[in-house]
């Protein structure tokens, strides 16, 4: 209790400053309105994609902080925690560089192992996250072949000025706390803040050991945001965020018994990204929004000695080294709106996008160039027709040019049915193409762990995407919610990490992957105090070592269950709920030593979760207590060594989770 009192310390000696009674923390409630893939801020309900839209609120019941934690509790999206690379993300059997992450429409660049680290991206200065499955290459390009994740930051403030400080404690010896201060002037807002977060895990001694499985880690964050909007047809927005990362792998001790000595490993990750949005509109069916980022990576490596006896530090030779990517992108859209009646709107856009990337570890062999690059240009056009009150139907087509692959045309169909105010229906149909980056072709990454060389023989690959989903809502006297999805992937030329020589993993291409399967949630809600939720999936992967010459099945499945149970007493300003997630066991498959073909798993596992919350003070504070992880699961069992490979941590079995943890909250808003 005392670490955590000291941890809100920071958070709250501001509080007095900002004690007037007229001082309130209020932004626009957007959470029915969604802008990923959409023209305009479109009703959820009335975008043509499904948009899986997860608030603030929703996270903060939960005792919710980074990104990774907040989808591994999603069906269908399985979240892979490695602890040097970070935690990476597939939805519906999809992930890698399938899946683009951006902040407000911004790519969040710096893929480690193909993966965007979701532990770095903070929720504290978010609002919503949507989410779209299924490809979106004929809007967002090449590294939206399976989807979408799209941070969304709060856009406005009503009173002139909002402050907002919280902290939170858990007993796996992690914490955080934030401060954000907002303040109206005008037509001007300016607002930022300042989010720290530490995970010790245990003592340096146990560390070293190999008792705790996950690296210690020091997280620092802040940003600002500048707006402008002097009338109702002009918005400008300016954005910077700042981020540093230093993960800590301790050594074990060498020679306990004579001059000791221990070998430490430092990565320390760098993070700035600048951001330009601009919105005007010219007439009521007519605007245009402007999106411009220039965002830079770097990951530094650092490897210490330290005698024990004397207690003395020195560098390592040749056990440092640095990684920098840099990524500049120019977006521009003209839309016009389907608003007073009119069946047809449209918008056409361009995007210039560059991506580079330097240090020792990446080398163009063919130019023997030290900062290789990839450039990608692109137009696309989309129409949209209403040609009923209840029918919408949108086109897309997306033609481009990349510095080192041949871009096709790439075409997307949506369709949306509302026969009555109960149902919606939606059909899609998307291609998708994603040429291979700067880590897949020219980056090499050697350690204790992993064994990665890039491979400048890749092929780009082209994709096909289907999906049908249903959603039926109830009224006052059905108070029952009901969504359901079929959604199939087709991957031609599929880039992977494989085994090509005893250890040593490059990137392959693959003939084909596939996947396909359902998803199935209901949702009641009988009043105001109860809710509940319950949904299963059904997800079949594609096996690649399945052939005419063996007996392995040509698809794996993978099955999944999730529920939760709230309780609520409004008035008194509390909720309860218990979160549950179930994920099947999965059947692998792979070669031994003389070439046959084993058969393995990867065990099943619960996880679940409890967390009461209370608000106090008009809802100015906010105290978040529960348990995370109650089933104390930890790793789950894999057979038959397929746990090896690229990313192995050298333990028996996967790691999916911290252990149990408690942990305690605080919010202010003022």
């Amino acid at each position: 209790m005392n670490k955590f009192i000291s941890s809100l310390f920071f958070a709250l000696i501001a509080v007095p400053v900002f004690g007037q009674a007229d001082s309130l923390i209020l932004s626009v409630d957007l959470d029915d309105v969604v802008v990923t893939a959409q023209y305009a801020p479109t009703e959820t309900r009335n975008a043509v994609h499904r948009v899986t839209v997860l608030t603030q609120r929703e996270w903060r019941a939960q005792g919710i902080n980074d990104l990774s934690e907040l989808l591994q509790r999603q069906l269908t999206m399985s979240v892979s925690p490695d602890p040097i690379l970070g935690t990476g993300l597939s939805i519906q059997g999809l992930g890698g560089q399938n899946i683009q992450v951006m902040i407000d429409g911004v790519p969040v660049i710096g893929r480690l192992g193909g993966e965007i680290d979701l532990s770095q991206l903070n929720l504290a200065r978010f609002a919503r996250v949507e989410v779209v499955a299924g490809a979106l290459s004929a809007r967002y390009g090449s590294d939206a072949a399976g989807g979408v994740v799209n941070l969304i930051t709060a856009t406005e403030q009503d009173a002139a000025w909002k402050f907002e400080a919280g902290g939170q404690y858990e007993t796996v010896d992690l914490d955080r706390q934030y401060v954000r201060l907002g303040r109206q002037l005008g037509d001007f807002q300016v607002d930022g803040g300042i989010d720290r977060y530490q995970a010790r895990f245990g003592s340096v001694d146990s560390l070293r050991a190999g008792v705790i499985p996950w690296n210690p880690k020091e997280q620092l964050g802040y940003d600002l945001n500048l707006r402008y909007r002097p009338s109702d047809s002009l918005q400008v927005h300016y954005g910077y965020r700042a981020f540093e990362e230093t993960l800590t792998l301790y050594g074990e001790v060498r020679r306990p018994q004579y001059l000791p000595y221990v070998s430490d490993q430092l990565y320390t990750t760098t993070r700035m990204d600048h951001s330009l949005s601009a919105k005007y509109q010219f007439s009521p069916m007519l605007h245009s929004e402007l999106t411009a980022g220039w965002n830079t990576f770097e990951r530094l490596k650092r490897t210490e000695r330290r005698d024990l006896e004397p207690d003395t530090t020195s560098l390592v030779a040749g056990g440092q080294d640095t990684t920098a990517y840099t990524g500049q992108m120019v977006r521009f859209s003209l839309a016009t709106s389907d608003a007073e009646g009119r069946k047809l709107s449209g918008q056409l856009g361009l995007e210039y996008r560059r991506e580079t990337g330097s240090g020792g570890r990446i080398l163009d062999t063919a130019s023997q160039s030290l900062t290789p690059a990839i450039t990608n240009l692109a137009a696309w056009l989309g129409l949209r027709y209403r040609f009923h009150s209840n029918w919408t139907a949108e086109a897309t087509t997306r033609l481009g040019h990349n510095s080192r692959y041949g871009h096709p045309v790439v075409p997307a169909v949506h369709l949306l049915w509302k026969p009555s105010r109960a149902w919606r229906w939606r059909l899609g149909y998307a291609a998708g193409f994603r040429a291979p980056g700067i880590q897949e072709l020219f980056f090499n990454f050697v350690d204790v762990n992993h064994y990665i060389i890039g491979s400048q023989n890749l092929t780009a690959e082209r994709s096909q995407n289907f999906r049908l989903s249903g959603e039926w809502t109830g009224n006052s006297r059905k108070p029952l919610t009901v969504t359901g999805e079929l959604f199939y992937n087709s991957i031609k030329n599929r880039i992977t990490l494989a085994d090509v020589d005893d250890g040593i993993f490059s990137y392959v291409n693959l003939d084909e992957y596939k996947t396909y399967g359902g998803t199935l949630q209901l949702n009641y809600s009988p009043n105001e105090h109860w809710s509940i939720t319950s949904g299963g999936a059904l997800t079949r992967l594609f096996n690649s070592l399945a052939n005419a010459e063996n007996d392995a099945p040509d698809f794996l499945t993978l099955g999944e269950v999730s529920n939760q149970l709230i309780y609520r007493l409004p008035r008194a300003g509390f909720s309860a709920r218990l979160d549950h997630r179930y994920v099947g066991r999965q059947d692998r498959y792979q070669a031994d030593a003389d070439g046959h073909l084993v058969r393995g798993f990867v065990g099943d596992y619960h996880l679940l979760h409890f967390t009461a919350n209370k608000q106090f003070w008009k809802d100015r504070v906010s105290v978040t207590a529960g348990v995370k992880n109650i089933l104390d699961r930890e790793r789950v069992h894999v057979s038959s060594g397929a746990a090896a490979g690229a990313h192995s941590g050298g333990e028996a079995g996967q790691l999916i989770d911290f252990g149990r943890s408690g942990f305690l909250g605080l919010t202010l808003h003022w």
